[in-house]
């Protein structure tokens, strides 16, 4: 009987565990960013961990999904392709929130390439690929957050 106590008191203290673990994994969301008229839902990744992981692993996003990667210093942000599963567009912002590069439909055969701004950078946003040209989005746009 004992035996039985302790081993349930082991898999609940295993489950509380992988339970932390789990939503230690979520990005945090924001429920929309907007550039010019068109609203973007998206995740946002400001920690050395979210930032790596970034969407690697994942099978997609939805047509209006998308995340953004926020760093602390303004700087010369490179991104690649490392484990990922489907196409995207790739933005640059400068801290006034002003596009300043596009990379449009990066495939993620380009792996191990690096894509980066030639101008330092505060913000990166990756969305579907497609995105920038469907809704004729361009350098010296700005995101509103």
């Amino acid at each position: 009987m004992k035996k039985e106590i302790v081993l349930v008191f082991v898999l609940i203290g295993i489950l509380l565990c992988l339970s932390l673990f789990i939503k230690k994994q979520e990005y945090k969301t924001i429920k929309t960013i907007k550039i010019g008229a068109v609203m973007l839902n998206i995740e946002v990744a400001d920690t050395d961990d979210e930032r790596m992981r970034g969407l690697s692993g994942r099978s997609g996003l939805g047509e209006n999904e998308g995340m953004l990667f926020v760093f602390d210093t303004e700087g010369y942000y490179g991104i690649w392709m490392k484990e990922m599963n489907f196409p995207i567009d790739i933005a640059w912002l400068d801290k006034n929130k002003k596009i300043l590069k596009i990379e449009n439909t990066v495939d993620p055969d380009t792996y191990p390439k690096v894509f980066n701004s030639s101008i330092p950078s505060l913000y990166v946003l990756e969305t579907k690929a497609g995105f920038f040209e469907k809704f004729k989005i361009k350098i010296g746009d700005t995101l509103d957050f």
